[in-house]
């Protein structure tokens, strides 16, 4: 049987190494992330993911549930609705997004089905 300390994966927000985030049509956007679970193939998981200040994500669709925390900042998503600091967020699969921050922000994102990215014509 494998010991707890063998299956614990921690990660601390104050000294991570920040990947920058590849969003198709938007090359070179501050947007970074951290993959603790994520796994791109299935969809499932979870990572942290920051903006920066006037940076924005591209359009993309839920198959699945998403949720995400606000550590930090404000998010704005393309319906104008503002999402601050401290908001829990739960997004039914199915949703089609794209969002812009302001302020920029860290966010803690979990996905329990695939994200696929569109076109804004496909929105």
């Amino acid at each position: 049987m494998d010991k707890l300390n063998d299956l614990r994966k921690v990660a601390n927000i104050n000294n991570l190494n920040w990947e920058l985030l590849e969003q198709p049509g938007l090359p070179d956007e501050n947007v970074w992330w951290f993959n603790l679970s994520y796994d791109p193939k299935s969809g499932q998981g979870s990572y942290l993911y920051k903006m920066g200040p006037n940076s924005r994500s591209n359009p993309h669709e839920h198959q699945g549930p998403e949720e995400f925390f606000m550590l930090k900042g404000d998010l704005v998503d393309n319906d104008g609705y503002i999402y601050k600091e401290g908001d829990f967020v739960s997004l039914s699969g199915g949703s089609k997004h794209y969002s812009h921050s302001p302020s920029g922000c860290v966010i803690v994102v979990t996905h329990r089905g695939k994200v696929v990215d569109l076109d804004k014509e496909e929105m």
